[in-house]
């Protein structure tokens, strides 16, 4: 018991950190440098740390970010924006990957923040301002938009090329009327399916927040049986799933290291929060060509060495022979005592007479 509450702790304190990316303590991480928001009279909540912001409809605004230097030597730091989406682990997350993006999703957080300062370099502990440009939608939006300002250490690495990043981010929330954003009271699931996945044999089931607020402290059943004989061939639980605003995942279900077999599966899913609760069921179809292609291109097989077979051969064919003279042996001295119990009874009959 103790455990689990533990765990619900630890998750509650991630989603807290996903949705409000505070401005991170460089002197932990030690960059060489730290970032603060400067809170403008648009703040929704002071209290915040965070950028949380009340936009009017095409009404500009400009926001600015602290970055102070923490040591002599100069750094450089570049800067830009990301969007919300959520995680296939169930988790707010960031990305500047368009293709992350829900359909849903109108005006996401980097087509109304423009970065007008996307390098600064800081030094010798001094300190500058990064500055942002905010313009909202020009009509009005309901909800929330959700996004974070990254601040990235730049080791003046090519693009593409491999290395470690390390930056800080400073979350940024827009609203018309700072109403709670955790409230979404919607949930869709789009699709079924089956695929490889890292390597894996997985089966997804593409879920939908479609309201521009974040769907939060989600628990989910699922269940995949196979449809001809109702087998239960997997089932999955979790707890406290959160769903960025207007985002779509793939919640995953791992096969496991068996082969997948052709033939029409059905997925039942259960899903509830405080507001609302949800079932779901979807019907899909692996083909025997999927299936092959799958087994064949996992990455995780339960393959058996050639010598582990040759001496699982040899064993059996060893015992099989050891159980074979036993019984030889035995049918013998079966035979043996009636013939010696057959000498003695002449032989009592011959005493006899």
């Amino acid at each position: 018991m103790k455990t689990n509450k533990f765990i619900y702790l630890a998750l509650f304190m991630s989603l807290f950190l996903f949705l409000f990316p505070i401005h991170s303590m460089a002197d932990e991480e030690n960059l060489g440098y730290s970032v603060s928001a400067i809170l403008n009279g648009k703040q929704i909540d002071p209290e915040k740390s965070y950028f949380y912001i009340q936009t009017t409809p095409g009404e500009e605004q400009e926001l600015a970010v602290t970055v102070k230097s923490t040591m002599e030597e100069p750094v450089k730091i570049k800067v830009y924006v990301e969007d919300a989406f959520t995680g296939n682990k169930g988790t707010v997350e960031y990305t500047t990957d368009k293709k992350l993006l829900d359909s849903t999703l109108k005006d996401p957080m980097s087509s109304i923040v423009t970065v007008e300062t996307p390098s600064v370099t800081v030094e010798n502990f001094g300190a500058t301002e990064a500055k942002f440009k905010l313009t909202p939608p020009s009509e009005n939006y309901a909800g929330v938009k959700m996004g974070t300002l990254v601040f990235e250490l730049d080791n003046g690495e090519e693009e593409g090329g491999v290395g470690t990043k390390f930056a800080y981010r400073i979350g940024i929330v827009t609203s018309e009327t700072g109403e709670d954003y955790d409230t979404s009271q919607t949930l869709n699931l789009l699709d079924a399916k089956s695929t490889l996945l890292r390597g894996k044999k997985m089966i997804l089931a593409t879920l939908q927040n479609p309201e521009p607020k974040v769907l939060s402290k989600l628990a989910i059943t699922a269940e995949l049986k196979n449809k001809e004989n109702e087998t239960v061939m997997k089932k999955e639980q979790v707890e406290n799933y959160a769903l960025a605003p207007n985002s779509s995942f793939d919640f995953e279900m791992d096969w496991g290291t068996a082969d997948i077999r052709a033939g029409t599966y059905v997925l039942t899913l259960a899903a509830k929060n405080s507001y609302n609760d949800w079932k779901f069921e979807k019907e899909f179809i692996i083909t025997g060509e999927q299936a092959k292609s799958m087994n064949e291109q996992s990455g995780f097989k339960i393959i058996t060495p050639t010598w582990i077979k040759v001496v699982t051969i040899g064993c059996l064919i060893f015992m099989l022979g050891i159980t074979g003279l036993l019984l030889i042996r035995r049918k013998k001295m079966a035979l043996e005592w009636e013939r010696r119990r057959k000498r003695k009874k002449r032989k009592k009959k011959k005493e006899g007479k």
